[in-house]
Protein backbone atom coordinates (compact mmCIF):
# COMPACT_ATOMS: atom_id res chain seq x y z
CA UNK A 1 0.00 0.00 0.00
CA UNK A 2 2.78 2.41 0.91
CA UNK A 3 4.73 1.62 -2.25
CA UNK A 4 1.60 2.18 -4.34
CA UNK A 5 1.02 5.56 -2.68
CA UNK A 6 4.60 6.61 -3.41
CA UNK A 7 4.26 5.54 -7.05
CA UNK A 8 1.03 7.48 -7.55
CA UNK A 9 2.49 10.50 -5.75
CA UNK A 10 5.43 10.54 -8.18
CA UNK A 11 3.13 10.13 -11.18
CA UNK A 12 0.70 12.84 -10.11
CA UNK A 13 3.45 15.29 -9.15
CA UNK A 14 5.09 14.78 -12.53
CA UNK A 15 1.79 15.29 -14.34
CA UNK A 16 1.02 18.40 -12.25
CA UNK A 17 4.43 19.90 -13.01
CA UNK A 18 3.99 19.24 -16.73
CA UNK A 19 0.49 20.76 -16.79
CA UNK A 20 1.56 23.85 -14.87
CA UNK A 21 4.52 24.27 -17.19
CA UNK A 22 2.15 24.09 -20.17
CA UNK A 23 -0.10 26.67 -18.46
CA UNK A 24 2.78 29.10 -17.92
CA UNK A 25 4.05 28.75 -21.49
CA UNK A 26 0.52 29.15 -22.85
CA UNK A 27 -0.04 32.30 -20.80
CA UNK A 28 3.18 33.75 -22.16
CA UNK A 29 1.95 33.05 -25.69
CA UNK A 30 -1.60 34.31 -25.09
CA UNK A 31 -0.82 37.35 -22.92
CA UNK A 32 -1.09 39.89 -25.74
CA UNK A 33 -4.36 38.38 -27.00
CA UNK A 34 -5.85 38.47 -23.49
CA UNK A 35 -5.02 42.14 -23.04
CA UNK A 36 -6.35 43.01 -26.49
CA UNK A 37 -9.69 41.31 -25.84
CA UNK A 38 -10.09 42.82 -22.37
CA UNK A 39 -8.95 46.31 -23.38
CA UNK A 40 -12.10 48.48 -23.79
CA UNK A 41 -10.09 50.93 -25.87
CA UNK A 42 -9.53 48.26 -28.56
CA UNK A 43 -12.50 45.92 -28.12
CA UNK A 44 -15.78 47.82 -27.61
CA UNK A 45 -19.22 48.29 -29.06
CA UNK A 46 -19.33 52.07 -28.57
CA UNK A 47 -16.87 54.78 -27.61
CA UNK A 48 -18.57 58.07 -26.83
CA UNK A 49 -17.04 61.39 -25.86
CA UNK A 50 -18.82 63.65 -23.37
CA UNK A 51 -22.24 64.71 -24.70
CA UNK A 52 -22.22 62.23 -27.61
CA UNK A 53 -24.72 59.45 -28.35
CA UNK A 54 -24.66 56.36 -30.54
CA UNK A 55 -26.76 53.41 -31.62
CA UNK A 56 -25.92 49.80 -30.83
CA UNK A 57 -27.62 46.44 -31.40
CA UNK A 58 -27.96 44.33 -28.24
CA UNK A 59 -29.04 40.73 -27.72
CA UNK A 60 -30.53 39.04 -24.66
CA UNK A 61 -27.54 36.71 -24.07
CA UNK A 62 -25.06 39.56 -23.88
CA UNK A 63 -23.58 41.19 -20.80
CA UNK A 64 -22.92 44.85 -21.49
CA UNK A 65 -20.68 46.93 -19.24
CA UNK A 66 -20.23 50.70 -19.44
CA UNK A 67 -16.80 51.96 -18.30
CA UNK A 68 -14.98 55.20 -17.68
CA UNK A 69 -11.34 55.97 -16.88
CA UNK A 70 -12.01 58.43 -14.05
CA UNK A 71 -12.35 56.64 -10.72
CA UNK A 72 -15.36 57.54 -8.59
CA UNK A 73 -17.28 59.13 -11.45
CA UNK A 74 -21.03 58.60 -11.75
CA UNK A 75 -22.61 56.56 -14.54
CA UNK A 76 -23.90 59.65 -16.36
CA UNK A 77 -25.57 57.72 -19.18
CA UNK A 78 -28.93 56.74 -20.63
CA UNK A 79 -29.69 53.61 -22.64
CA UNK A 80 -32.92 54.12 -24.64
CA UNK A 81 -34.65 51.40 -26.68
CA UNK A 82 -36.47 51.89 -29.99
CA UNK A 83 -39.77 52.64 -28.24
CA UNK A 84 -38.25 55.41 -26.10
CA UNK A 85 -38.09 53.39 -22.87
CA UNK A 86 -34.94 53.71 -20.75
CA UNK A 87 -33.07 50.60 -19.67
CA UNK A 88 -32.10 51.08 -16.04
CA UNK A 89 -29.31 48.50 -15.75
CA UNK A 90 -27.59 47.63 -12.47
CA UNK A 91 -24.73 48.78 -10.29
CA UNK A 92 -21.48 46.88 -11.00
CA UNK A 93 -20.78 44.07 -8.55
CA UNK A 94 -17.80 41.92 -7.59
CA UNK A 95 -17.64 40.23 -11.00
CA UNK A 96 -17.28 43.58 -12.77
CA UNK A 97 -13.81 44.45 -11.53
CA UNK A 98 -11.55 47.24 -12.72
CA UNK A 99 -9.60 46.50 -15.88
CA UNK A 100 -5.98 47.55 -16.14
CA UNK A 101 -4.23 47.22 -19.46
CA UNK A 102 -0.52 46.95 -20.22
CA UNK A 103 0.13 50.70 -20.32
CA UNK A 104 -1.34 51.10 -16.82
CA UNK A 105 -4.69 52.64 -17.83
CA UNK A 106 -7.54 51.53 -15.57
CA UNK A 107 -11.13 51.27 -16.77
CA UNK A 108 -13.79 51.57 -14.04
CA UNK A 109 -17.21 49.88 -14.58
CA UNK A 110 -20.07 52.31 -13.93
CA UNK A 111 -23.14 50.41 -15.21
CA UNK A 112 -24.09 46.85 -16.22
CA UNK A 113 -26.90 45.76 -18.56
CA UNK A 114 -27.99 42.11 -18.70
CA UNK A 115 -31.00 40.21 -20.05
CA UNK A 116 -32.06 43.11 -22.23
CA UNK A 117 -34.67 42.79 -24.92
CA UNK A 118 -33.05 42.22 -28.33
CA UNK A 119 -33.09 45.29 -30.52
CA UNK A 120 -31.43 48.59 -31.34
CA UNK A 121 -30.65 50.96 -28.50
CA UNK A 122 -29.31 54.50 -28.26
CA UNK A 123 -26.65 55.18 -25.63
CA UNK A 124 -26.31 58.79 -24.42
CA UNK A 125 -23.15 59.92 -22.65
CA UNK A 126 -24.34 62.59 -20.21
CA UNK A 127 -21.06 62.66 -18.31
CA UNK A 128 -17.97 64.80 -18.76
CA UNK A 129 -15.54 62.00 -19.73
CA UNK A 130 -15.24 59.32 -22.40
CA UNK A 131 -17.62 56.36 -22.08
CA UNK A 132 -17.02 52.83 -23.41
CA UNK A 133 -19.60 50.06 -23.81
CA UNK A 134 -18.26 46.51 -24.07
CA UNK A 135 -19.80 43.03 -24.28
CA UNK A 136 -18.11 40.69 -21.82
CA UNK A 137 -19.77 37.60 -23.29
CA UNK A 138 -18.41 38.25 -26.77
CA UNK A 139 -14.96 38.98 -25.31
CA UNK A 140 -14.99 35.70 -23.40
CA UNK A 141 -16.00 33.72 -26.49
CA UNK A 142 -13.21 35.37 -28.47
CA UNK A 143 -10.70 34.38 -25.80
CA UNK A 144 -11.80 30.74 -25.85
CA UNK A 145 -11.23 30.65 -29.61
CA UNK A 146 -7.52 31.16 -28.92
CA UNK A 147 -5.84 27.74 -28.45
CA UNK A 148 -3.18 29.20 -26.16
CA UNK A 149 -5.83 30.52 -23.80
CA UNK A 150 -7.52 27.11 -23.73
CA UNK A 151 -4.21 25.39 -22.96
CA UNK A 152 -3.52 27.93 -20.24
CA UNK A 153 -6.86 27.21 -18.53
CA UNK A 154 -6.41 23.44 -18.86
CA UNK A 155 -2.87 23.54 -17.51
CA UNK A 156 -3.77 25.63 -14.47
CA UNK A 157 -7.17 24.08 -13.73
CA UNK A 158 -5.83 20.50 -13.92
CA UNK A 159 -2.28 21.00 -12.69
CA UNK A 160 -3.18 22.61 -9.37
CA UNK A 161 -5.65 19.88 -8.22
CA UNK A 162 -3.27 17.10 -9.28
CA UNK A 163 -0.46 18.76 -7.33
CA UNK A 164 -2.69 18.96 -4.26
CA UNK A 165 -3.55 15.24 -4.54
CA UNK A 166 0.15 14.38 -4.89
CA UNK A 167 0.98 16.35 -1.74
CA UNK A 168 -1.81 14.55 0.13
CA UNK A 169 -0.44 11.15 -0.92
CA UNK A 170 3.07 12.11 0.23
CA UNK A 171 1.70 13.23 3.61
CA UNK A 172 -0.37 10.05 3.92
CA UNK A 173 2.62 7.85 3.08
CA UNK A 174 4.88 9.58 5.61
CA UNK A 175 2.27 9.24 8.30
CA UNK A 176 1.87 5.51 7.65
CA UNK A 177 5.65 5.09 7.65
CA UNK A 178 5.92 6.71 11.08
CA UNK A 179 3.17 4.50 12.45
CA UNK A 180 4.74 1.32 11.04
CA UNK A 181 8.21 2.22 12.37
CA UNK A 182 6.98 2.24 16.01
CA UNK A 183 8.03 -1.16 17.54
CA UNK A 184 5.35 -3.33 19.12
CA UNK A 185 6.61 -5.58 21.94
CA UNK A 186 4.72 -8.86 22.14
CA UNK A 187 5.41 -11.11 25.16
CA UNK A 188 6.41 -14.75 24.85
CA UNK A 189 2.85 -15.84 25.67
CA UNK A 190 1.83 -14.55 22.25
CA UNK A 191 -0.72 -11.98 23.48
CA UNK A 192 -0.64 -8.23 24.04
CA UNK A 193 -0.41 -7.32 27.76
CA UNK A 194 -3.22 -5.36 29.33
CA UNK A 195 -2.86 -1.91 30.85
CA UNK A 196 -2.87 -3.29 34.38
CA UNK A 197 -0.11 -5.78 33.56
CA UNK A 198 2.05 -3.08 31.99
CA UNK A 199 1.54 -0.86 35.05
CA UNK A 200 2.49 -3.65 37.44
CA UNK A 201 5.63 -4.43 35.43
CA UNK A 202 6.58 -0.75 35.46
CA UNK A 203 5.94 -0.47 39.21
CA UNK A 204 7.97 -3.60 40.00
CA UNK A 205 10.88 -2.36 37.89
CA UNK A 206 10.87 1.06 39.55
CA UNK A 207 10.69 -0.46 42.99
CA UNK A 208 13.57 -2.81 42.25
CA UNK A 209 15.67 0.07 40.93
CA UNK A 210 14.84 2.14 44.00
CA UNK A 211 15.84 -0.76 46.22
CA UNK A 212 19.19 -1.02 44.47
CA UNK A 213 19.91 2.68 44.68
CA UNK A 214 19.02 3.27 48.36
CA UNK A 215 21.82 2.02 50.69
CA UNK A 216 21.10 -0.09 53.74
CA UNK A 217 20.64 2.29 56.73
CA UNK A 218 22.18 -0.31 59.09
CA UNK A 219 25.20 -1.10 56.95
CA UNK A 220 28.08 -2.41 59.15
CA UNK A 221 25.83 -3.33 62.08
CA UNK A 222 25.12 -6.93 63.06
CA UNK A 223 21.54 -8.17 63.17
CA UNK A 224 19.74 -8.15 66.53
CA UNK A 225 19.79 -11.98 66.88
CA UNK A 226 23.57 -12.10 66.43
CA UNK A 227 24.02 -9.40 69.13
CA UNK A 228 21.96 -11.45 71.64
CA UNK A 229 23.96 -14.64 70.96
CA UNK A 230 27.22 -12.74 71.39
CA UNK A 231 26.15 -11.36 74.78
CA UNK A 232 25.17 -14.85 76.00
CA UNK A 233 28.55 -16.28 74.97
CA UNK A 234 30.39 -13.47 76.78
CA UNK A 235 28.37 -14.09 79.98
CA UNK A 236 29.12 -17.83 79.79
CA UNK A 237 32.83 -17.17 79.43
CA UNK A 238 32.73 -14.74 82.35
CA UNK A 239 31.01 -17.22 84.60
CA UNK A 240 33.40 -20.01 83.71
CA UNK A 241 36.45 -17.76 84.18
CA UNK A 242 35.30 -16.46 87.52
CA UNK A 243 34.56 -19.96 88.72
Amino acid sequence: MAEGARLWARRLSGAAFLLLLIGVISYWQAESSIYDNLDPGQNHLLELEAGQSGEVSLIEAGKYVALRIEEGSEAGLRLIDSSGEEEEGATPGAFEAEREIQNGTRYIPVRVFTAVEPGTYTLHNDGDSTLWLVDDVSAGVALLENKWVVLMFLGCCLGLPLGAVALFLVFFDRRRSKESSTPLVVPSEGRIPTTDELYRQYRDSTQSEAGQDVPDPFLGQAPASEEAQREEIEEDWRGWDEG
